[in-house]
């Protein structure tokens, strides 16, 4: 008797159980699911393309389904694009079949945060109440980057020995913020390993510069997209320093929103240099008042730190004198505290004056050269060539002067024709 009570009360069990997965499966099952984002990760003031999986898992038909993405910052909708969507009736048994995919283009923000923002999506079926979920998307910024903008140094040309400003620019390009951006200036041998230090010196080119009042490491809490920021460096040229551009190697180093972090090593240029500084005067001449035709000397002296290259000098034309030698002269390269040359053969053309004064001729140049950093120059001078009276060199009104020489040459030249043709009636 107790074993039929214990199967009939088995066999109702098992049916209510029966009837009450009956009932249960009896209505829609709705399971939504995100596919994909597209791209992943997307980057903000981009578009997303998010795809959804319906599915129907119950055994009832799912009917009246509306589909809406409700879009919440930092995600927006073009007007184009339809938030509701109306998918009628799913069947069911999802699992296997009757999957409906729906697209969604979604625009983010430009101050979207970066990391996973929530992205809401919601349904019903029929007149019942919106269900909603949410669904993560990844936001990062593709293109993490702080760009070098520009670099001055004020002045332009740093001169050996003295202070300059160095001024670097940096923009953040990228569309989030950036943060604990630092720069470091390296004027030591810091930033790259190298084997050697005949390895490093030669890596650097000697760098003849010094931080001057400042650190060469300079820092700013945060950066907005779009935003600049400028670095300004106090240095000082060394006194020996030799005048040509200088790489000086620099390090930059900031951190996302999701704290990666960024280090960037790129190369700046200084210039060292002054423009030359050359002296110019008559060396020496064998003009006088009187003499109209003579040579004269000009000597070039570079006095200034740099070298003066490919030197070039033309003596212009003018009513005071022609020009019987080459107006042009070439003398090249001219050593910082060495001098050069140039030499004209000239006709000093009489004035009209009888009055025994000193006369002065203006010799015009026109001197084109180069600097050590191939700078190009051309200056004008003016020299005066002062014709003196004879008197005043000790040579008489000049034709006294003009006849000792005669005579002397002519001496000469007797004493020596007569010790030859002696030496000949010898042999």
């Amino acid at each position: 008797m107790k074993k039929k009570i214990i199967l009939i009360g088995l066999l109702l069990f098992s049916i209510t159980v029966t009837f009450a997965a009956a009932g249960l499966y009896s209505v829609p099952q709705m399971n939504i699911s995100l596919i994909n984002q597209d791209p992943d990760p997307v980057g903000p003031s981009k578009y997303v393309d998010v795809r959804f999986k319906i599915q129907n898992n119950g055994v009832a038909i799912a009917e009246d389904v509306n589909l809406e993405l409700v879009p919440k910052f930092p995600f927006s909708l073009d007007e184009n694009e339809v938030a509701e969507r109306y998918l009628g009736n799913i069947p069911g048994y999802g699992a296997s079949k009757n999957v409906i995919v729906v697209k969604y283009k979604v625009r983010v923000d430009r101050g979207a945060v970066e990391g996973e923002n929530v992205l809401h999506l919601r349904y019903k079926l029929g007149d019942s109440d919106w269900i909603t979920q949410e669904y993560p998307v990844n936001i990062q910024t593709i293109d993490a980057t702080v760009s070098i903008e520009s670099v001055e140094s004020i002045p332009s040309k740093i001169r050996p020995g003295e202070p300059a400003k160095v001024k670097i620019k940096l923009k953040n390009i990228a569309d989030s913020v950036m943060e604990d951006i630092s720069l470091k200036f390296d004027l030591g041998l810091l930033t790259v390993d190298l084997p050697s230090t005949t390895a490093a010196l030669s890596y650097y080119d000697l760098i003849p510069f010094a931080p001057l009042n400042s650190a060469t490491e300079k820092k700013v809490k945060i950066m907005r997209p779009g935003e600049e920021v400028t670095f300004i460096y106090d240095i000082i040229a060394y006194a020996n320093a030799e005048p040509r551009v200088y790489k000086i190697p620099i390090e930059i180093k900031y951190y996302d929103e999701l704290n990666t972090e960024y280090v960037k090593n790129d190369i700046v240029g200084l210039m060292v240099g002054t423009k030359p500084d050359i002296c110019i005067s008559i060396d020496e001449t064998d003009l006088f008042l009187g003499k109209t035709s003579g040579e004269v000397v000009i000597k070039f002296i570079n006095k200034g730190f740099t070298d003066v290259k490919f030197l070039y000098v033309n003596l212009e034309n003018s009513e005071e004198y022609e020009i019987l030698s080459s107006e042009k002269v070439y003398l090249g390269n001219l050593d910082s505290d060495d001098y050069e040359t140039a030499e004209y053969k000239i006709f000093i053309k009489p004035d009209g004056e009888k009055s025994g004064e000193d006369r002065v001729v203006q010799l015009p140049l026109a001197v084109e050269y180069k600097d050590a950093n191939n700078e190009a120059y051309s200056d004008q001078y003016t020299l005066e060539l002062v014709l003196r009276n004879p008197k005043k060199l000790g040579m008489g009104d000049g034709k006294g002067g003009i006849l000792f020489v005669i005579v002397v040459v002519l001496v000469v030249g007797g004493f020596l024709l007569y010790r030859r043709m002696k030496s000949r009636k010898r042999r």
